[in-house]
């Protein structure tokens, strides 16, 4: 019997790592093929690039495409965590490491969520269903298109977190939370979580007090001091109300203590805006939609994941809400650990049905509305960022204009920045046009999506750009006739312009590729500019 069992777990486990080992390629495919394949961006993957190499050539995380300015980016976002990089860059400075790290963290969850949901059901069958729907989780898929991100990188320290308070593992509980507090800069409330959840499921509070102070000490520290001490503004960036998209949670006040006094004398406002204004019963509806329901059940293991939950529902900007956006990423484990404890109850209550048979409901859930809203060309699937093509390989090109452009500072098509971010001074075309050496752009859109012309829309080549394509073109067709800059590399698509070099014979061919370009995107001609518009 002993040998049956053994066989058993050994078949579960066996299929469990090779799971993990198929959708790590796959994710880490994904996200190599993304920035492959121009859909990356300088605001996002650039800037840890960026942060990273500043770090290696003595300046400390360093950035300047935010603000136009060079600042620090601790005072953007909490993320010392990126300062693992740096030894990696010293053998080898390229962004593929995020994309290798944010793969293996991801998948890497898997595995504590199979040992604690075979712990919770008694059956790693039964786990290996729950893992499948993390894995195949939508929020989780979306995320990992997505540029690099940290957060994602805190996905298995979170499900280590509530597999040790399964386990009453206090040690692997405090080094969990301790590791959580390198990744965001709210995750010390989700430590001061993680304690809360510990006291109220083993009734031993001397654990749960230091976690809930450590958490709460942490989430102070960073807001209060460490981040206004190193951000522009004074204060946490988004916190402020002149910042456009950035300008998250100014509405509900300019700092901690405001937002505080707002929640307690103003609960119902706030909620119904949230919910109804914000959308944020949508949103709700599709983060427990996979699972039936079932985490309601069971909602105590959910109580680390609060804080990223009301970070993203308090959002004026709507893309944390979005199942297509990175920012729910840690909800998924807590979801799914809080759902296979719901499981476990409902069997409980309905004698009729097996943990198994519930298990299975939320397992084909999972995976067809992951299937469904999958990031992939697959027959019936959303495919919400519509990649020109899926598959890219490296393009050797722009290593030949780095090489060609040195230490230049540079103003470069947002898509095409997280390439040319290796340096002290990179900027978000068209920003710093006229003060920077060299220009580069990239005459081609990385996705089919060419509508609506609104930078604000997610993965339209207008997001791709962060401008109207026909901003974007007249621009280009403004620089041809400047005095300022001259054309030192054209090699279909890319265009290089630096400052003192000459316009040559190829601004005729460029032209025409921008006239191409206008049919292609649907800019009207009536929307090039004269060379007196140019001027003004």
């Amino acid at each position: 019997m002993k040998t049956v069992d053994g066989f058993l777990m050994f078949r579960w486990r066996g299929w469990m790592a090779i799971l993990i080992a198929v959708h790590f390629v796959v994710i880490l495919l994904l996200g190599l093929s993304r920035h492959w394949g121009y859909m990356s961006s300088l605001n996002d993957l650039g800037a840890f690039d960026q942060a990273v190499w500043g770090t290696l050539n003595g300046r400390f995380l360093l950035n300047t495409s935010i603000f136009n300015q060079p600042i620090n980016w601790l005072g953007f976002h909490f993320h010392p965590v990126i300062l693992l990089f740096v030894p990696f860059y010293a053998i080898a400075p390229c962004t593929e490491w995020f994309a290798l790290a944010q793969a293996l963290a991801l998948s890497m969850a898997a595995w504590p969520i199979f040992l604690l949901t075979s712990k919770i059901l008694k059956s790693e069958a039964a786990g290996l269903m729950w893992s499948i729907a993390y894995l195949g989780n939508p929020f989780l898929l979306n995320a990992a298109a997505w540029d690099f991100h940290p957060i994602t990188l805190a996905a298995p320290f979170f499900a280590l977190g509530l597999l040790a308070v399964e386990r009453t593992n206090g040690r692997l509980l405090m080094l969990s939370c301790l590791s959580l507090l390198f990744f965001q800069e709210h995750l010390g409330v989700s430590v001061a979580g993680f304690g809360l959840l510990w006291g109220l499921r083993h009734h031993e509070w001397k654990v749960a007090t230091v976690l809930i102070l450590l958490g709460l000490g942490h989430f102070l520290l960073v807001m209060i001091l460490i981040m206004p001490a190193f951000s522009p503004t004074g204060a946490h960036v988004m916190l402020a109300s002149d910042l456009g998209q950035l300008s998250r949670y100014g509405w509900l006040g300019k700092s901690v203590g405001d937002i505080t006094l707002n929640f307690l004398f103003n609960p119902w406002p706030i909620a119904q805006k949230v919910l109804f204004d914000f959308g944020g019963w949508f949103y709700l509806a599709c983060l427990f939609l996979p699972f039936f329901g079932f985490p309601l059940v069971a909602p105590l293991s959910l109580l680390p994941a609060i804080p990223d939950l009301a970070a993203n529902l308090l959002s004026a900007n709507p893309m944390p809400r979005s199942v297509f956006a990175y920012h729910s990423v840690l909800l998924v484990p807590a979801l799914v650990i809080a759902a296979a404890y719901g499981a476990q109850r409902i069997s409980q209550w309905c004698k009729w049905l097996s943990s198994a048979q519930i298990s299975g409901l939320a397992f084909i859930a999972s995976l067809v509305m992951g299937y469904a809203l999958a990031p992939l060309p697959t027959p019936g699937a959303f495919n919400f960022w519509m990649a020109s093509h899926f598959l890219n390989a490296p393009d050797p090109t722009p290593i030949t204009i780095n090489a060609k452009l040195g230490n230049a500072s540079v103003s470069a098509q947002a898509n095409v920045g997280a390439h040319f971010s290796r340096r002290g001074d990179v900027y978000l075309y068209p920003n710093m046009v006229g003060k920077v050496d060299a220009i580069v752009l990239y005459l081609e859109s990385p996705t089919s999506r060419f509508f609506p012309s609104d930078p604000q829309i997610v993965s339209t080549l207008a997001h791709h750009l962060q401008m109207t394509p026909a901003d974007y073109l007249a621009s280009i067709h403004c620089l041809l006739m400047s005095k300022s800059y001259g054309v030192l590399i054209w090699e279909d698509p890319w265009l290089v312009l630096t400052k003192g070099a000459a316009k040559g014979e190829t601004v005729g061919k460029i032209e025409t590729r921008l006239m191409r370009l206008r049919e292609q995107w649907g800019v009207g001609f009536k929307e090039t500019r004269t060379s007196a518009e140019c001027k003004g």
